[in-house]
């Protein structure tokens, strides 16, 4: 970013700022007084002959003239010279923008003149200001050729002194409206030299500007320089280079280098080969071990698959167990069974007792007696049979069981200790 002091060389003059409004004072007076002295002689102040019509024209001229005065270049560099320190600012918003480093060199990569140009297109309008020398001649000869319009007579007169006042009144509107046309050509040589003069200031405020500000621009011919300048040291760089590339000495070392990449080369590959010979050996071992792996997992598979078919062998024989179990509870039941007829008998004799007791005699008594020890006797035997026929089922379930499950057993801990066995040995093999 460019420094702030270095700004002071923007401004073209160092003294108070003044306004622009004497400029428009001295694009205003000769034209309006101009105008004030047509209607001076209209009115007879003045001892010239000027028609109402000349003036209406004169005064029309006279309007779009003040409405193009502010286009003027005259008083647009007076608008250029006021805005001095927004030129500086914005010119440095300029400057950084386009910053470019050339060599260290820090510059501005971008043309002065098209700043300029956007610059000053916004104190006037550049179409208007083109066309305001033609436009007034234009407008006075358009106002003349309305004046002899609007005093033309229509020489109807029969009379050779009628037709003479016509004439007469002919050539004086002729002569007044002239003077519309010579007030447009005067507008036009008065615009054109202040025109030009302020043309001639905004340029030399430019031009001022310019050289202030060249230092902070690159030109064409400096880029080529330094273009040229870093050409030259690239050259140089190049020829060193190319010493250095051509001397024994870079030679004798890339020679060296290129042994040291075979050596490195050769070491490279016989690693190569020795960890592929190695990694062979492993793999070979690895394929043993997995045979020898896969047999004893055979064995493993086979050992379960027998403890698989002992186990349900065991299973079969609590199944067969439980289907014996079950035929002793059903012949308990009707033994169960049995004893509950003789307990109903027992109880018909208690009451046949009971009733008998109400009649009582030697020969009841006898009787009933009798009955009483056939039925005691009855179911002692009925008991004796039930107990002898459960003690002899638990006897033979509690033996086949017992040898079942023994069996079932021994064969599982064998087994399991087979598998024991080639566990170990596959450990070993490892």
């Amino acid at each position: 970013m460019i420094q702030e002091d270095k700004l002071v060389d923007f401004h073209l003059e160092k003294r108070k700022k003044k306004g622009c409004f004497g400029r428009i004072l001295n694009l205003f007076w000769l034209p309006f007084l101009i105008f004030l002295g047509s209607i001076a002689a209209w009115m007879g102040y003045i001892n010239l002959r000027m028609e109402m019509h000349s003036v209406l024209m004169i005064g029309a001229i006279f309007v779009i003239y003040l409405f193009f005065m502010k286009h003027n270049a005259y008083y647009a560099a007076c608008k250029f010279k006021r805005r001095q320190s927004r030129l500086g600012s914005e010119l440095e918003k300029y400057i950084d923008k386009n910053l470019l480093e050339i060599g260290g060199v820090h510059k501005a990569n971008a043309p002065f003149d098209a700043f300029i140009k956007n610059f000053s297109d916004s104190l006037r309008n550049d179409n208007f200001a083109s066309v305001a020398g033609a436009v007034f001649p234009t407008l006075g000869i358009l106002g003349t050729f309305v004046s002899i319009a609007l005093t033309m007579p229509d020489f109807s007169s029969q009379d050779s002194a009628q037709l003479e006042k016509e004439i007469s009144q002919l050539l004086g509107g002729v002569g007044t409206a002239f003077y519309v046309s010579i007030y447009g050509i005067f507008l036009s040589l008065w615009w054109i030299f202040f025109e030009k003069k302020g043309m001639s200031e905004f340029e030399k405020s430019v031009r001022s500007i310019r050289e202030n500000t060249r230092h902070f621009f690159w030109t064409r011919e400096e880029i080529e320089q330094v273009h040229f300048t870093q050409s030259l040291k690239n050259f140089d760089n190049l020829n060193e280079l190319f010493s250095k590339i051509s001397s024994n000495e870079f030679i004798d070392s890339i020679q060296h280098s290129l042994e040291q990449r075979l050596n490195l080369f050769d070491s490279i590959i016989h690693h190569e080969q020795n960890a592929f010979q190695k990694s062979t050996e492993h793999f070979d071992n690895i394929v043993k071990l997995s045979e020898k792996s896969m047999q004893v997992s055979n064995q493993l598979f086979d050992s379960y698959e027998n403890i698989r078919l002992k186990m349900e062998e065991v299973v079969k024989s609590l199944e067969t167990s439980q289907k014996l179990l079950r035929l002793v509870n059903q012949e308990l039941t009707l033994k169960e069974d049995a004893l509950s007829s003789v307990t109903g008998k027992l109880s018909q004799s208690i009451e046949k007792l009971t009733k008998a007791l109400d009649n009582i005699n030697a020969d009841n008594v006898k009787e009933l007696y009798g009955a009483v020890l056939q039925n005691v006797e009855i179911m002692k035997s009925e008991t004796s049979k039930i107990g002898y026929a459960y003690n002899k089922h638990l006897e033979n379930f509690d033996e086949a069981y017992t040898n079942k499950l023994r069996t079932s057993l021994e064969m599982i801990d064998s087994e399991t200790a087979k598998i024991i066995r080639q566990l170990s040995s596959l450990r070993d093999m490892k």
